[in-house]
């Protein structure tokens, strides 16, 4: 069973001081309590309470709803009622449960000011481990912006600490300053990170160059995506990285990491530490179902895929990762069962993430991969294409990824997997597009792709649906009402 990770510390972030145990028994006046006793000893519990909002079973968001969201967005996705009116793209009458992850995300961004004001003036850690703890804490609160800003669009922009009541009101931030400050942070965090970490889910180097590359790419600024998927690339060995031989094993709910890992969020296989998108994403009826075949705990079918959308259609059944993907049928005692509770014009659930251990469903062990090796592939396959042509580079990065999807050698020339030979520029790059919508289905990429691209205004009414008028989402009612700056 995967060992949990996060070995919340309750009585110091969750009450939101920092704080010892015993400071609580004792009744320490809690005006004399501050930020100055942090050292070495405490400061591992402290990080380790930044990240611990992005993998908070019914955060709310990496693992519920929005990656739900996100889901619904790709264009085979559909569902009923008001599900299905945001996966049409309104954002203002249809689905809103992706708002209630928005505190949690702010909580994450709150316990990283608190931590980087303290660390800017502490003289009881050394000052290499406050290097580390700078980095970390500066990467979570970039990849934390960096997803507020990419789907909610203008946003306050939260960068000390909040120091009472009066001090919460913050006006929305022009977008492109909060872009700037991702990247500031990002290169704070790849400065100063090691290049590996023995505590899986945690940042490290490699993964603050993947997640620039990342923000390189989708701000359009391709030659240092390039370069910065290059240097992932050729430090590999350093880091450890490495496609693993079986697209589906990346997915295992019981593996605590493994070499394709850059960056994830770690679930458990324990009630109230895992992840709960296999229950959101397996099918509802009947009641069992998804418990019998073992999928998860139980199902509440809330995103279904369309067959008929081009890429759906155009799949390749040879393809190992079509039949991970997607499914219609499981096998029960030893019978296959077809499914018939399908929402209409659909023929799929998404089968990405799956546990047959989950004893309930709050207690999925699959993680989430917000970077994996084969984002630097495919990143590199894209960029260096739009800068220099498809070249033998290109091909290869990609190929890695085409030859571990058909279940063949990943480093051994196939022309029946591989890309053809003799693509243009326009070809390569629309086939390295497809590929990203295999590779990386449900997984909270391809609405961001088709936007960046703007490929969105032919491939989603291609597959039946509008052509998106609005790109960010709502507000939540919760920071109009209570931010005194929004009024």
């Amino acid at each position: 069973m995967k060992t949990i990770f996060y070995k919340i510390v309750f009585c110091i972030f969750f009450l939101g001081l920092f704080i010892s145990c015993d400071d609580v028994l004792t009744e320490e006046p809690p005006s004399e309590i501050s930020l100055e006793s942090i050292t070495e000893d405490n400061l591992d519990a402290l990080l380790i309470g930044v990240y611990e909002p992005l993998t908070r079973s019914r955060g709310r968001i990496w693992e519920t709803q929005y990656l739900l969201a996100l889901t619904l967005l790709e264009e085979s996705s559909r569902n009923t009622g008001s599900r299905d009116l945001f996966a049409q793209y309104d954002f203002i009458t249809g689905f809103t449960g992706y708002q209630a992850g928005w505190p949690t995300l702010y909580n994450s961004i709150g316990r990283a000011n608190i931590l980087l004001a303290n660390l800017e003036t502490n003289d009881l850690i050394s000052e290499d481990v406050k290097k580390q703890a700078i980095g970390e804490a500066s990467f979570v609160r970039a990849i934390v912006y960096y997803t507020l800003v990419r789907s909610w669009g203008s946003v306050p922009m939260r960068l000390v600490p909040v120091s009472d009541s009066d001090n919460t009101g913050q006006p929305l931030e022009p977008v492109e300053n909060i872009y700037a400050q991702v990247l500031s942070d990002l290169l704070v965090a790849e400065s100063n990170l090691a290049p590996t970490t023995d505590n899986p889910g945690r940042a490290t180097q490699g993964a603050a160059r993947l997640a620039l590359a990342d923000l390189y790419l989708y701000r359009g600024q391709i030659q240092e995506a390039r370069d910065k998927a290059k240097e992932v690339i050729d430090n590999a060995s350093t880091y450890g990285y490495a496609l693993l031989d079986s697209y589906s094993a990346i997915f295992s709910p019981t593996a605590p990491t493994h070499s394709e890992d850059v960056f994830s969020l770690k679930f458990s296989q324990f009630v109230t530490r895992g992840n709960f998108i296999p229950t959101y994403f397996a099918p509802a009826q009947p009641n069992t179902l998804a418990r019998d075949a073992g999928i998860a705990a139980r199902g509440l079918a809330f995103v279904a895929v369309d067959g008929d959308a081009p890429l759906i259609a155009n799949w390749d059944d040879n393809d190992l990762r079509k039949s991970w993907n997607l499914y219609n049928q499981v096998v029960i005692g030893g019978e296959t069962v077809q499914i018939t509770s399908l929402p209409p014009e659909t023929e799929f659930f998404y089968g990405k993430y799956r546990d047959p251990g989950a004893v309930e469903e709050t207690a999925a062990g699959n993680d989430f991969y917000m970077y994996r090796y084969a984002d630097a592939l495919l990143i590199f396959a894209e960029t260096e294409n739009l800068i220099n042509g498809p070249t033998a580079e290109a091909y290869n990065a990609v190929n890695q990824i085409r030859r571990r999807a058909y279940g063949v050698d990943q480093n051994t020339l196939d022309l029946a997997v591989d890309f053809p030979a003799g693509l243009d520029q326009a070809a390569f790059d629309d086939l390295v597009f497809q590929e990203r919508g295999y590779e990386f289905m449900a997984e909270g990429r391809r609405w961001f792709d088709l936007l960046r691209t703007g490929r969105y205004e032919t491939i989603i009414p291609e597959a039946g649906k509008p052509v998106p008028t609005l790109f960010t989402w709502q507000l939540p009612d919760s920071e109009l009402q209570n931010n005194p700056a929004l009024k």
